[in-house]
Order: structure tokens, then sequence, then C-alpha cells
């Protein structure tokens, strides 16, 4: 009887991606991963930006407090929560749907990406913020026109962790989506392409490849050609 290692290739094909992105729903799971990450992202960094701002620069009373509580609140493991996020999930209707790891992931998100620009914020010479305080200038324009402008890094720095989060999450994808069609990558690949103890080999590592190669756009995209760019000019 001859046997076969998994890991090791012996006869090179693409056979297995053409069935996984012609024969098999991916297209439409790569699609919720990419619609969930991207919402729930945008959600988390619009709500990290107003909280590090005002934490840091208005200075209002349990300032400090309220940033301790951010950065244990990021502590708290997902296995805990998820139990009693299903059930409030489950309540109002959203079972089985993307709609819901939007919602719940920015619970994820928010904390680190709050503590991560605070600490990004802080280093912005608050001196700027106050010449355009003189000049008329209000809050909103200057966190829009001052303070995100020289924040560009450490926006992407949040932004590529929290779509990477939300990207490769299982947890939550696994207890709210259970019909097939409405599945991320994560999940699917292992509940549609194990079957008992039998292993697709061949689909998992495609599913498992093709899905790995939008993250690796994104990195190439904004690590080589954005944040290399601005710090040569910080340099100069």
């Amino acid at each position: 009887m001859e046997t076969y290692n998994p890991f090791w290739v012996v006869k090179p094909t693409l056979k297995h991606i053409q069935k996984l992105l012609f024969e098999t729903q991916y297209p439409r799971w790569l699609w919720n991963t990419m619609y969930v990450a991207a919402a729930a992202t945008f959600i988390s960094i619009v709500a990290s930006v107003l909280a590090a701002y005002a934490i840091v620069r208005l200075r209002f009373k349990g300032a400090n407090v309220v940033s301790a509580s951010i950065f244990l609140a990021y502590l708290i493991p997902p296995s805990i929560l998820f139990i009693p996020l299903a059930s409030v999930i489950h309540s109002y209707g959203l079972f089985d749907s993307p709609l819901s790891l939007i919602l719940v992931y920015p619970t994820l998100l928010i904390p680190f990406s709050t503590w991560l620009l605070m600490g990004y914020f802080k280093t912005i010479p608050y001196e700027l913020e106050e010449c355009a305080l003189i000049d008329g200038a209000s809050r909103w324009q200057i966190l829009t026109k001052i303070v995100l402008p020289l924040a560009v890094p450490g926006l992407i720095s949040a932004f590529i962790f929290s779509f990477t989060l939300c990207w490769n999450e299982f947890i939550y994808a696994l207890t709210f989506l259970s019909s097939t069609q409405n599945k991320t990558v994560p999940v699917a690949i292992v509940n549609e392409f194990v079957d008992g103890d039998i292993y697709k080999w061949g689909s998992l590592m495609a599913g498992a490849l093709v899905g790995s190669l939008p993250l690796v756009i994104l990195y190439a995209f904004f690590v080589e050609h954005y944040v290399s760019a601005m710090t040569g000019a910080v340099k100069e």
C-alpha cells in the first residue's frame, strides 16, 4: 500500500483552485469575508478615532480611568463573550446574518485601536491645535484637517490590525453563521472540506492559499507604498 504525505506536493496542479472557484461557493464566502471585514473595520476606526481624540485632547475628568478601562476591555478573551453576544444577536433576529458579525467585531477592534491611536495622537504637538483654536477653528476642523493627516501611519496600522483580525476570526463566525452561503472563508473551508475524519487536502490548501491573497495584497500595498513613503518623508 502506498502512503502519501499531504504536505508534500508530488504532482503540482491548479485543478483544486479551479474546482474551488467554479464548483463551490468559495467566491461567495470570499465576498462575505471581505464585506464583513471592511464594514467592521470602518466602524471600528471611526469610533476609535473619536474616542482616542476625546480622551487625549479634550482632557475631561476621568480620562485616565477611561483609557485604562478601554485597555482592560481588550484583554477580555472572546471565548468568554461569544455566548452572551450570541443571545443578544438571536434576540434581535440577526442570527445567521453577516450583519451580526459587523456589529460584534467592533467589540474586539475598538479597544485596541483606540489604545493604539491614543498613543499616536499624543505624539502630535498640541501647539498646532492651539494655533488653530486661536484662528477660530472648531474641534471637528482640527481633527479632520490637522490631526488625521498627521496620524495617517497610525490609522494605517490600526486599519491593518483590525482588517486582519476580522478576516481571520473564527469563533464568532462559527457561532453566528449556520447556512453555507453566509459563511466566511475561515469557517467555510473547515466545515465544507472536512467530512468526519476525511480531509479534502486539495480543497483545504487551495482555500487557505486563495483566502490569504487579499491580505498579502493589503500588506504589500499599504506597507510598501504608504508607510515607507511617509517614513522617508519624515527622515528628510
